[in-house]
């Protein structure tokens, strides 16, 4: 709801505006640390296959290195995924959660 007010007069649109603008700050943070996670993930997933033995063991007849690329594909999915479910119920007013 807003007041008519201008911003500067302490209405209610200096209110929503703020607000509006820590959700902005917030979703931000969100989407630039899940981007920086799923980047160092893809960085460091060939460098840990080509130069150290760490992922040559084996899980129940499979490759961990293959477990490994397979999760490194597909959760920075499932998260964009989640990301987009909360984004969306927040634009919906179903809360900044």
């Amino acid at each position: 709801m807003t007041t008519g007010k201008a911003r500067d007069q302490g209405g209610t649109d200096t209110v929503d505006s703020e607000r509006a603008d820590a959700a902005v700050r917030r979703r931000k943070r969100v989407a630039l640390t899940a981007a920086a996670v799923t980047l160092v993930g893809f960085l460091t997933f060939p460098v840990l296959t080509s130069f150290t033995s760490l992922l040559d063991g084996v899980v129940h007849g499979v490759g961990i290195g293959y477990l490994v690329g397979f999760a490194v594909m597909v959760l920075p999915v499932l998260g964009a995924v989640a990301f987009c479910g909360w984004a969306n119920r927040a634009e919906r007013g179903g809360g900044d959660r």
